[in-house]
């Protein structure tokens, strides 16, 4: 086989290589440039097989402007939305300084991908579970459980086991809101049966490319800031 033959070879193995990388890396800015490298392999494989205007289109295309794009895209969005309900344990506000589980989850997956999340407080459950549904925050923490509000209109993020109260009428409370919140003075748990839930993050369904790494974050096997947090809030480490 040529010199020739080998190179055109290489640079069409390159073009998967970098493909999977892409979809694979958590960090954005890796992310683009793997798509970049993907645009620049093909772009040679097509100069190498005598399409040179094919290739100079994909160059520039796929390899300059694109990767542009997206670099002024990422980089003017330097913050993601976060609305809470104030839960103890999970979001709370001590001496003027926010704090609790998901906060410093949410607060160390930023940091991770390099963009700050702004926290946003608001009063009620259903203003918060608006705002996400049309997109006005790109996520929510607080007192929401699955799958108990699991919906159709954004995606629902377990983060946290814990344990749910539910009465036959369909009304139920988790257990840190028993435990600490105002409705522990109305919730008669008597009659109500204890079940398994999860404390979650609702995530908008406009923020697609924040829900796709905050999954990867949350699955990744060797990500130990879950256990970390789950030992400095609750005193456990599984």
């Amino acid at each position: 086989m040529t010199g020739h033959g080998l190179l055109v070879i290489g640079a069409v193995l390159l073009m998967p290589v970098m493909a999977f990388f892409t979809l694979r890396e958590d960090h954005i800015l890796h992310a683009i440039i793997g798509r970049g490298m993907l645009g620049i392999a093909a772009a040679i494989a097509y100069a190498l097989m005598g399409a040179p205007d094919v290739a100079v289109t994909e160059a520039l295309m796929g390899a300059f402007l694109v990767t542009l794009l997206y670099v002024v895209v990422f980089s003017s969005g330097d913050e993601f939305r976060v609305g809470y309900v104030e839960l103890p344990m999970m979001v709370s506000k001590e001496s003027e300084k926010l704090e609790g589980f998901a906060v410093d989850l949410l607060t160390e997956f930023g940091r991770k991908i390099k963009v700050k999340p702004s926290f946003v407080p608001f009063e009620s459950r259903q203003a918060l579970l608006d705002a996400v549904r049309e997109g006005y925050m790109d996520m929510a923490i607080g007192p929401f459980v699955y799958p108990f509000d699991e919906s159709d209109n954004y995606l629902t993020l377990p983060i946290l086991e814990t344990r749910i109260f539910k009465k036959n009428g369909g009304e139920w409370i988790d257990l840190l809101s028993l435990l600490y919140g105002s409705e522990n003075r109305t919730f008669d748990r008597s009659s109500a049966e204890m079940e398994k839930g999860f404390y979650s993050v609702l995530l908008s369904e406009d923020a697609h490319d924040l829900n796709d790494i905050l999954f990867s974050f949350m699955g990744d096997e060797d990500n130990l800031t879950v256990p970390e947090l789950k030992k400095k809030y609750f005193g456990e480490s599984k």
